[in-house]
């Protein structure tokens, strides 16, 4: 029998508390639970399990009820279009699925999800993959259907999801493989040949016969040639292709010191005397590979993402067939079907609006904070997401063919037409190159007339010493040291090459709501009597509204302003987006906007106009109250200000940055927002299309470095087309992918933080190239002097690079602001 513990809640807090299965903490959410004591659903059942009730885990598992079940029907599981897509039949008639399990833990919860076949008639087998919270099922589909497995699995808290294609982290994998090969044996190839140079070093002092000295010789030429010849090859191709293309890259002088210093190891070898210098070029190609892998890990960490256009649109829909509605994937929709969506759902194609009235959210489109108004007849676009009542649609087209498909299309357009920047060293690379042959030549004639073999010593001395090493690691170690302290931070950098397209200041273009306001509506001001509030908040918990909500919530944070005990409302009529009305407890209560209470034949008092008028200059939504024909109440209701969007536009400005507004929301609105920022009337446009914003990136970005913040769908394509996109903090997942960097957390300060950064960063790269090349001037200065011969320039070699290790590593960008 397992021993048995306390519960959490017994658990002196000062103690993290432990499952008492697996011994892993507890999460908070589960420690809210009192009779909890583990860690996850899988190791309260691997506990049960295991205290010698498996005759009665059937019923025990009905008992088992995790908190964080969907209650999801995952009907559209069982439609034939969603096996075809997903799954795949073996020779016996069966089929075989991955998912994609949310809360995966511990060892515990693959113990239970493979039990799955023990407990569930028709599952064949459950392979569970802990590293990437999968899991591989195998089922016979006449005995249990597709979507009673989901619903088992959701029940034990594991929510499945089916996996989508992706190619590019297929391809991802494959590249991934190749490095980590390449790194292996160069890895090996350094290590084997560093203990043979030990022992060659230690024959120099103590004497070693000549046919172990030829072994150990040809034995790391025989490494140093794989080396070389396999992993080593990726450098060749670069020169090769730089060569082709008549373009600099830093590979060129790479391939020449490795060249080099191969040819005169071998040249050294086959006579029997000299030096060879296979010990520094099988750690050279090691390190760089090193810091190339650091670089491609770096960018595919901050690339990965979902598939655009299915992270916009429901996996599902409800098809109206006759008189049912039925869950379908979204896959099998055609134009001239109808769609049902209830209130709260995403539209999952364009259509027109068969049956019903609603509000609707496009603000993933078009920026607009407001709700539209729809009706019957009127056209509705993917994506968006239906608020108040249900609505049929006539569908009219779907996936790549809807408006969020194009634009999705226009996303990966600005992202596969980005030019990649030349890097500084790849820019020194090519000058470089020519230098050292120059020079090694001029060292030949210098000491020409001392003897050839002593003036081929001491030109190769110099090849080999000047090798550049430390100019291929100046900038891809500061860049992956950057990204890694930006990561720290929450600031997730795509690639190195951003760090450079940011070192100049320019056009720097903000979306309005999202980053530079909260996102959320909220009552910034009101006037009038306070006592009417109650009467006020039972009427407008009646509509499901983003302004509603935002009244509701005001009014139920006030003092004694609770709604009246059991309120009986009559007559309640409502108008969504514009007002409603209704009887309370005798009295006609009306709450709505200034054209709806004209409607309703309402006179408003010039004092509350007054009012009217400053709300509108100031961006924000007058609602209005009338109790009994007498206006009483008005709020300004708004998406504020994010606190630090003032101070940080102004240190922006003292930077060098010119600070535009780009937003699809309303004209006063914005400009309300722009006077307040003090932002030029001439840089600030509001009411664009996506396609507008787009227009206006591209012309930006002919004129200089243009950086484009936003959170939107309809600033993804702006985000592609700009020098830099930077998504912010809870933007969709459309703008993530079309961004260069993610800020992970709310507010402008990560902007002016990654400026900042980016500068810092750029001016490390500075310093490690010049570090490199000093050192280069010096070491080519010894060679020339005749002062170092090729032994001691491979020992010299390797210093440059842990210098300029050294120096990235002391790099003050992203740092935590010191108090």
């Amino acid at each position: 029998m397992i021993e048995q513990t306390e519960p959490c809640e017994t658990i002196s807090r000062q103690e993290p508390c432990k499952c008492i299965h697996c011994q892993l903490p507890v999460p908070t959410g589960r420690q809210a639970d009192l009779d909890s004591r583990f860690c996850c659903a899988g190791c309260e059942v691997a506990y049960t399990i295991l205290n010698d009730l498996e005759d009665s885990f059937r019923e025990d598992l009905v008992a088992i009820e995790p908190g964080n079940h969907s209650d999801l029907s995952y009907e559209e599981m069982d439609h034939p279009r969603f096996r075809e897509l997903y799954a795949r039949a073996d020779e016996r008639g069966c089929f075989r699925i991955r998912f994609h399990l949310e809360g995966m833990h511990c060892a515990s919860c693959v113990f239970v999800i493979e039990k799955l076949p023990d407990y569930l008639p028709g599952v064949l087998s459950a392979r569970v993959n802990l590293t990437n919270s999968s899991v591989d099922l195998l089922w016979d589909s006449q005995q249990v259907p597709l979507s009673q497995i989901a619903r088992t699995l959701d029940r034990l808290g594991y929510r499945p999801h089916p996996p989508q294609p992706n190619d590019a982290e297929r391809i991802f994998r494959l590249e991934n493989r190749k490095y980590l090969i390449r790194l292996g044996i160069a890895g090996a190839c350094a290590g084997n040949v560093m203990l043979i140079a030990f022992a060659l070093y230690a024959g120099m002092f103590t004497g070693m016969s000549a046919e172990h000295l030829n072994l150990f010789r040809w034995a790391s030429a025989a490494l140093a040639l794989v080396s070389i010849l396999w992993p080593g090859q990726v450098f060749f191709r670069g020169a090769l292709s730089a060569v082709r293309t008549r373009s600099p890259h830093i590979d060129l002088p790479v391939v020449l010191g490795i060249t080099i210093g191969g040819c005169a190891g071998l040249y050294n070898s086959l006579r029997g005397a000299g030096e060879v210098y296979f010990d520094s070029l099988t750690v050279l190609i090691f390190l760089l590979l090193v810091g190339r892998y650091i670089q491609f890990r770096q960018q595919h960490r901050a690339l990965s993402r979902l598939s655009l256009l299915r992270s916009l649109t429901p996996r599902s829909a409800r098809l109206v067939s006759g008189d049912e509605v039925l869950n379908v994937p979204i896959e099998v929709l055609k134009s001239g079907d109808v769609v049902e969506v209830r209130a709260g759902d995403l539209i999952p194609a364009d259509g027109l609006i068969c049956e019903g009235d609603s509000s609707v959210d496009e603000s993933i489109l078009t920026g607009e904070s407001r709700p539209r108004m729809v009706a019957s007849g009127e056209a509705v676009t993917a994506g968006t997401l239906n608020l108040t009542s249900p609505l049929r649609i006539g569908v009219l087209s779907v996936g790549e063919n809807t408006r969020i498909g194009r634009l999705m299309n226009l996303v990966e357009l600005g992202i596969s037409s980005r030019q990649p920047i030349v890097e500084l060293a790849n820019r020194i690379a090519g000058l470089f190159v020519m230098t050292v042959i120059l020079l090694a030549l001029v060292c030949m004639g210098i000491w020409w007339s001392t003897g050839i073999g002593q003036a081929v010593s001491h030109s190769i001395a110099l090849l080999i010493v000047t090798c550049p090493c430390a100019l291929g690691l100046a900038t891809p170690l500061a860049l992956a040291v950057a990204q890694g302290k930006a990561a720290q931070r929450s600031i997730l950098i795509q690639s190195g090459d951003v760090i450079e397209r940011l070192a100049q200041p320019g056009m720097l273009w903000l979306d309005k709501t999202g980053t530079l306001t909260s996102g959320n509506m909220q009552v910034q001001d009101w006037h009038g009597e306070r006592r009417y509030f109650p009467l006020v908040g039972a009427l407008e918990r009646q509509v499901v509204h983003p302004i509603a909500s935002a009244l509701t919530r005001f009014i139920e944070q006030q003092p004694e302003s609770g709604a009246p005990d059991h309120p009986v409302i009559r007559n309640m009529l409502s108008q969504p987006g514009m007002g409603i009305r209704g009887d309370i407890d005798g009295r006609s209560i009306t709450v709505g906007s200034e054209a709806y209470l004209i409607d309703q034949d309402v006179t408003i008092p010039p004092e509350f106009q007054d009012l009217i008028t400053v709300y509108h200059q100031r961006g924000l939504t007058a609602v209005l109250a009338v109790v009994e024909g007498e206006t009483v109440l008005i709020w300004g209701i708004g998406d504020d200000l994010r606190p630090d969007a003032s101070a940080t536009i102004q240190q922006l400005r003292a930077d060098g940055w010119t600070v535009g507004i780009l937003s699809g929301d309303h004209p006063e609105i914005v400009c309300g927002i722009a006077r307040r920022l003090a932002i030029d009337s001439e840089l600030v446009h509001a009411a664009v299309r996506p396609e507008e914003k787009l227009a206006i990136i591209q012309e930006s970005t002919r004129q200089g470095t243009t950086v484009m913040v936003g959170d939107g769908v309809n600033d993804s394509a702006a985000l592609a087309a700009a020098t830099v996109g930077i998504a912010v903090h809870g933007g969709a997942e459309a703008s993530l992918q079309a961004a260069a960097v993610y800020l992970n957390r709310p507010g402008l300060a990560g902007v002016k933080e990654l400026l900042d950064g980016a500068l810092l960063t750029h001016r490390v790269i500075y310093r490690n190239l010049l570090l490199s090349l000093m050192y280069n001037v010096f070491a080519a200065g010894l060679a020339l002097a005749g002062l170092i011969n090729p032994l001691l320039a491979a020992v010299l070699m390797p210093v440059s690079s842990l210098t300029v290790l050294i120096c990235s590593f002391v790099n003050h960008a992203f740092e935590e602001p010191r108090s």
